[in-house]
């Protein structure tokens, strides 16, 4: 039987109320046409050496990156609000969150992957077309009851993207080998920075809000776990010898694999910590060859990773193929200055100071002989068969530019967050406020097991009781 939550009331599909809601844009209707040549780049976990940039006019490019204020090159501006507070219907049948885009006049449809992971936007000219970098409106499409994309939900003015090819395929897919889906167009971080998304894949919908209301503490006490300051990398694209510069949007996040945060267990079983960071472009978890070797290694009753079966699933840049294995469960960790520590630390640390303080005879997570210390955000995820996950070479080149993005500001990325493994919970990507915010979605009907729980931060004792309002069962340690 699954506790009785006891956190605040279900957030409504509108904003929340804590926050001013800015002005919304006029119909969709009235979407300004676009510049007459889109052009643009390649989504950036793909190589850039050897893509099929071809050189643009000097003053041509100086002109799209001399505009002004850029949302690609200015990580603190941001555009007017995008969407509207009702839900964006998408597909999910391919574990990539699939939508539609619309641009030019006369007007084309398109089908696009909104993906997190890309901090650029590209629209597909097909494997013979021009490439370049320019400016489009692009309006986003949700998915009707009968399955077309073509229902206007969103629009994102003058949004600087890459006319690009982007694989090596004649067509360009995501999804698994048996199963793909063709797409044309891809939705990047870039677009949705002025915004605020929220993830509800459970339920295969989005949301597109002006930002979300209330500061940390709020939405702490509102029982969201909060991940502060998540977004990392950023860098310089080079274009046929030209620099494009894009700011650093990839959600990262400390990851703690087959968790266990009972007592008695030692810190080297309590499972493998790990660094994703998240895309809704692919549904496995993709994880390095040693980061699963350090899974293996704190949980020895996992599979060897000889044996497995292969398996291949599309990224929006190509093919990558590694072994396929499951794991329980899967725990997101918040960073935390103050008290930073291993993130399978801080989710036992989270388990037993929610509680109690320490009781002097147990391993107790804080430093200097204190009872009590301040414990950041968990958000855990145990879906009832497990998160999917592939296991790829450390010597990919999607994991190797990740790696080199991401360095020297973070330790080395161990792979990527993806769809299925985030399906039991709600996320919202909060770019204007520099957050992620978690929380759970309901339970399946007839669930016998609770898939997620969202434990927010522990800062103060005197928040000790609000926590444990949060959290079913937070009061007992051991449980």
């Amino acid at each position: 039987m699954i506790g009785r939550r006891v956190a605040s009331p279900r957030l409504a599909d509108v904003r929340p109320p804590l926050a001013d809601v800015r002005s919304v844009r006029p119909p969709l209707a009235d979407v300004r046409p676009p510049l007459a040549d889109v052009r643009s780049v390649r989504p950036p976990v793909a190589t850039v050496a050897g893509s099929r940039l071809r050189v643009l006019g000097a003053a041509t490019l100086v002109a799209v990156l001399g505009a002004g204020c850029d949302l690609i090159t200015d990580s603190f501006a941001t555009n007017d609000f995008s969407g509207d507070p009702f839900p964006i219907e998408v597909e999910l049948t391919s574990g990539a969150v699939v939508v539609g885009v619309r641009t030019g006049t006369p007007p084309v449809d398109r089908v696009a992957v909104l993906d997190i992971l890309s901090p650029l936007s590209v629209i597909d000219p097909g494997p013979a077309g021009s490439t370049g970098v320019g400016g489009a409106d692009l309006t986003l499409l949700g998915m009707r009851a009968t399955g077309t994309l073509d229902v206007p939900r969103a629009a994102f003015l003058d949004t600087q993207v890459l006319s690009l090819h982007p694989c090596q395929a004649p067509s360009c897919a995501v999804g698994s080998e048996a199963a793909p889906r063709g797409y044309q167009a891809i939705i990047g971080a870039n677009a949705l920075a002025g915004d605020a998304v929220r993830l509800r894949l459970g339920d295969a919908r989005v949301f597109v809000f002006a930002d979300i209301g209330g500061g940390d503490r709020d939405r702490t006490y509102a029982c969201d776990s909060v991940f502060p300051s998540p977004y990392r990398g950023g860098g310089t694209l080079v274009i046929a010898g030209t620099e494009l510069s894009f700011s650093g949007r990839r959600v990262t996040l400390q990851t703690c694999a087959g968790f266990d945060a009972g007592p008695g267990v030692v810190q080297g079983r309590r499972g493998a910590d790990l660094l994703l960071v998240a895309s809704t472009g692919v549904a496995p978890t993709v994880i390095g060859l040693s980061a699963y070797r350090r899974y293996r290694n704190a949980v020895p009753s996992a599979p060897a990773i000889e044996g497995r079966p292969d398996a291949t699933v599309f990224l929006p840049s190509g093919p990558i193929t590694g072994k396929s294995v499951t794991i329980p469960r899967l725990a997101l960790v918040a960073t935390s200055s103050s008290s930073p520590r291993a993130p399978c630390r801080q989710v036992y640390a989270h388990r037993l100071l929610t509680a109690r303080d320490c009781d002097g005879e147990e391993d107790c997570p804080c430093e200097n002989g204190d009872q009590f210390c301040a414990i950041p955000a968990v958000l855990e995820l145990q879906p009832p068969a497990g998160i999917d996950v592939l296991v790829i070479d450390d010597a990919n080149p999607t994991l190797q530019a990740l790696r080199t993005e991401l360095r020297p500001d973070q330790p080395e990325v161990d792979g990527i967050l993806g769809t299925q493994a985030i399906r039991d919970a709600e996320l919202d990507i909060d770019y204007p406020h520099d957050r992620v915010l978690g929380r759970c979605a309901a339970p399946p009907t007839g669930a016998t097991t609770d898939p997620c729980s969202a434990r927010p931060a522990l800062a103060e004792r005197a928040d000790r009781p609000q926590i444990q309002g949060c959290v079913p069962n937070a009061r007992n340690f051991p449980p």
